[in-house]
């Protein structure tokens, strides 16, 4: 069983034949290098079954006898225009045979990177029954018999292999992609991609296992930070606080019950009350950090009490009754006189209300970078 713990990226990438044989002969296509290069980089298994590579080396077999007939081709006719070329014969263009040619191709993929998946050796009675059914990759009957065994061998693996299995199968064949219910059966998340697509699906997968990594290593550290709370806190209500204007009014973000119009007086008390979050790796603005520490910012929520001092704008006046007039008692002679004064007073207001202040601590940097936090 492999130790690495993958959230997004697969434990091991499967090839089917159809897709090695779009990779060329001696693996030049586009695509199979960047894969190479890609489980190379991540440590991830590329394999292919027996079977595929005994299909490939027919493949290569037969792409080798063309190249070959062409190539004593060429030589007749050069020496038909009076070229002269190496007396090459028959015997001097000699293609290994079938079981050479597989062992070859074998070292190579292997030192390529490739591992040889053994074939699937179960009774062939279950896929009989499955081709009599046409349950894919099987279509009218027999065909499809090494797609199956093919993709047997790779649930069989995948199961016997790793724990918790996420994998991918690279195919172009649909019947093909249509079997993941062959590895669903065995408790195995399967995902078929074309070859076309591997390399862009494997780095969405990649970006994806960065963030899942990044938040759990947060979270990791939130909580080693959290089991600190009280010392923390009780650090908070030693140490100085520094208050400026931009924490007392709120700033961009504040709730509508936090905000602050007016003039503040006075500071009647401040409590810090929890940890509201950590960042790891962000210094406060101006502090150093020896090399051997990582910075770890802690957020404190603080509730303060205070004395607001504001001044009435007066409009509160203008809906205020001033007099009750009853119409037909109020003529040129007989007039009422009402006096409307805006009232510009000033009053104190007691607020409560919280904020963040920021406290910065170190943790040994060795020891964070092999996610431990045990300083």
């Amino acid at each position: 069983m492999t130790s690495r713990i993958w959230k997004r990226l697969p434990y091991a990438i499967y090839l089917d034949t159809n897709a090695l044989r779009s990779a060329g002969i001696v693996l030049d296509a586009d695509w199979i290098n960047e894969l190479l290069s890609l489980t190379h980089k991540l440590d991830l298994k590329l394999c292919i079954s027996d079977l595929v590579l005994t299909e490939w080396s027919e493949y290569v077999s037969d792409t080798l006898s063309k190249n070959r007939q062409k190539a004593l081709s060429s030589l007749g006719l050069l020496k038909q225009h009076s070229v002269i070329v190496p007396e090459i014969g028959l015997d001097g263009l000699t293609i290994p045979d079938s079981t050479r040619l597989i062992s070859l191709l074998s070292e190579k993929l292997k030192g390529a990177g490739f591992e040889i998946v053994p074939n699937w050796d179960a009774p062939l009675s279950k896929l009989l029954d499955e081709a009599i059914k046409k349950k894919p990759p099987f279509e009218h009957g027999g065909k499809g018999l090494c797609d199956a065994v093919i993709l047997e061998s790779y649930a069989q693996h995948a199961k016997q292999s790793f724990k918790d299995t996420h994998v991918l199968v690279v195919s172009n064949d649909n019947s093909v992609r249509e079997s993941a219910y062959r590895f669903k059966e065995k408790g195995i998340n399967v995902t078929f991609v074309k070859e076309s697509d591997i390399v862009k699906t494997l780095k969405s997968l990649l970006d994806e296992e960065i963030e899942a990594y990044i938040s759990a290593k947060q979270e990791k550290l939130k909580s080693y930070v959290a089991s600190f709370e009280e010392k923390i806190l009780e650090y908070a209500r030693s140490a100085p606080i520094r208050i400026t204007d931009w924490m007392l009014l709120g700033g961009l973000g504040s709730k509508e019950e936090d905000r602050v119009s007016g003039s503040i007086e006075r500071v009647l008390s401040i409590r810090p009350i929890k940890i509201s979050d950590v960042f790891g790796g962000v210094p406060l603005y101006g502090d150093k950090v020896a090399g051997d520490r990582y910075p770890v910012r802690v957020s404190i929520e603080i509730e303060l009490n205070i004395i607001v001092h504001q001044y009435s704008s007066g409009m509160e006046s203008l809906f205020q009754t001033r007099a009750i007039i009853q119409p037909n008692n109020v003529n040129e002679s007989a007039p009422v006189h009402i006096e409307r004064q805006l009232d510009f007073r000033s009053q104190e207001i007691p607020m409560i209300i919280r904020r963040e202040l920021s406290i910065l601590a170190t943790i040994d940097a060795e020891s964070e970078k092999r996610d431990l936090f045990n300083d």
